[in-house]
């Protein structure tokens, strides 16, 4: 449970750093479902929405990952059904790592990272993409066998990011990388805006919702030792 502790500790950090941070003015943040006014004597959270779809989204996928536990090839068709790209390339985890990625659902990029991606999708899979400076959002996992967790992980993020919930975004998904990323995280602590930093806090939470309701299925079916093993090969060398 090292990688889980240590993105909560990360979590945590966050929080401690915007308490430090509130300023003597007032300061208003605001997402997709979620608002907030920070001022000099309170910190004020509204998050009824957000939670609202964040229940219906665990309710909702669970009936279907349920259906397809045993049969992950199955759950990956149901993700082609959805009208979503979903690529197999060899070695997913470790080309992905190099753009600050990991192996399932990836959000729309755009730059030179997309590029990357785009041109992997060309020269590695039997799909032949555009080579430009940007992508729709997709799927993409190792050609070997997927696990079924990994794939659940991935299309938790998929259907919050479907339903518009904060922290998915193409701007706060790019601050979530930079503080993800152990090299970078530091500047951008010295130098970021509190509303980034809210906004980060948004993507560190989904990401959280992700590895929890993974977590939680898996103990249902196998004492969840599958699941960990896979969560932490994919995350704790980045955190």
């Amino acid at each position: 449970m090292h990688f889980l502790k240590n993105i909560t500790s990360l979590y945590n950090k966050i929080i401690m750093f915007l308490q430090k941070k509130h300023a003597e003015k007032n300061i208003y943040f605001k997402n997709s479902t979620t608002k907030r006014i920070v001022t000099s004597c309170c910190d004020v959270n509204f998050t009824k929405e957000t939670e609202k779809k964040r229940k219906e989204i665990e309710e909702d996928l669970k009936v279907i990952v349920k259906k397809y536990i045993n049969e992950p090839e199955k759950l990956i068709q149901y993700i082609k059904m959805q009208g979503v790209n979903v690529y197999k390339v060899n070695n997913a985890e470790k080309i992905l790592k190099k753009i600050g990625e990991e192996e399932g659902f990836i959000t729309p990029l755009k730059g030179l990272k997309a590029l990357f991606l785009n041109s992997i999708i060309n020269f590695l899979t039997e799909n032949k993409t555009s080579l430009k400076l940007s992508t729709n959002e997709m799927f993409i996992f190792n050609t070997n066998k997927t696990e079924i967790y990994t794939i659940a992980r991935a299309l938790y993020k998929y259907f919050g990011y479907k339903n518009n919930m904060p922290g998915y975004d193409y701007k706060t998904q790019e601050i979530f990388k930079k503080v993800y990323n152990r090299k970078s995280r530091q500047r951008f602590f010295s130098t970021c805006s509190i509303n980034d930093m809210y906004a980060c806090k948004e993507a560190i939470a989904r990401d959280l919702e992700s590895i929890n309701f993974t977590i939680n299925l898996s103990v249902e079916y196998d004492g969840s030792k599958n699941a960990l093993k896979k969560i932490k090969e994919t995350n704790s060398a980045n955190i």
